[in-house]
């Protein structure tokens, strides 16, 4: 099974409009592949493989996080769109504002939200720290710093009882007692088609 077969396999769980996500995961990736040409978005060694390994991963932590139905979900440092689009494209209810500081970056996501069709999304070329409290119901953090760090610059952010979701790669391990969160959730999924396994925070704000 090659990487792209792989990670569609695990759209078995969404069958009912398995179609449409799917069709829409090819156009963003068909889409990504040819910007980043020009703009360095991923990796442009074997770029191909990097982005099904993104989707992958953006896939495969879905069920773990349990979205509420029309949450609001903040995005930090949100480069090219993992895994915010992959989780609106399977869940197109989220309500999402993503945050950047490079504007090429969220000018693509702004392109990319075009083409799909998204509504319900605010796009932010700026620092987290700088920007006016959300209030959202979600923040997700991938491979944006330290741990301690995320926590410092989301809580602003959430609103009361919100999660802060980290995906966090192998086998990093965190015993810090963080101020203003309460663990809820720490369970290790694979997130990617050769087998890689990472951690899946949820911190729960106080």
């Amino acid at each position: 099974m090659d990487d792209q077969s792989s990670y569609l396999a695990l759209l078995g769980s969404y069958s009912q409009n398995r179609a449409e996500i799917e069709s829409k995961i090819a156009s963003f990736r068909e889409y990504l592949l040819e910007v980043n040409l020009h703009v360095n978005l991923v990796s442009r060694n074997k770029t191909e493989a990097a982005v099904n390994e993104l989707i992958y991963d953006s896939l495969a932590m879905i069920p773990l996080i349990g979205y509420a139905n029309e949450s609001l979900v903040l995005d930090i440092g949100s480069g090219a769109g993992f895994p915010w689009i992959i989780h609106k494209i399977v869940r197109p209810d989220l309500r999402i504002v993503t945050v950047d500081s490079n504007q090429r970056k969220i000018e693509f996501q702004k392109n990319a939200a075009r083409k799909l069709g998204m509504l319900e999304c605010r796009f932010v070329s700026e620092r987290v720290e700088k920007i006016p409290p959300i209030g959202c119901d979600y923040a997700i953090a991938k491979a944006f710093g330290l741990l301690e760090l995320i926590a410092k610059l989301a809580l602003p952010h959430l609103k009361p009882g919100g999660r802060l979701i980290l995906p966090r790669i192998g086998s990093e391990q965190n015993t810090l007692e963080l101020l203003g969160y309460s663990y809820e959730l720490a369970r290790q999924y694979q997130s990617s088609s050769a087998g890689r396994v990472s951690n899946l925070l949820i911190l729960k704000k106080s």
